[in-house]
């Protein structure tokens, strides 16, 4: 749902064309310095809801762990 051209298009055209489509794969690789939580889609909510969700899209969770 959202646009997965590569990033040398958004700078050139200086538009998203609809948002930024993320796979779990390249949030895990984004965030690999990370520890991973969660990475589920998000719950659909109803325009008159508080919280922001559409179920095309991914929710993660990731923790960065305390350093030694």
């Amino acid at each position: 749902m959202g646009s997965e051209l590569p990033d040398d298009d958004f700078y050139r055209q200086s538009r998203l064309h609809g948002g930024l489509a993320y796979t779990p794969e390249s949030l895990r690789w984004i965030f690999s310095d990370l520890t991973e939580v969660e990475i589920r889609r998000m719950r659909d909510e109803p325009p008159e809801s508080r919280s922001f969700g559409e179920p095309f899209l991914w929710t993660a969770l990731f923790r960065r762990d305390a350093r030694p």
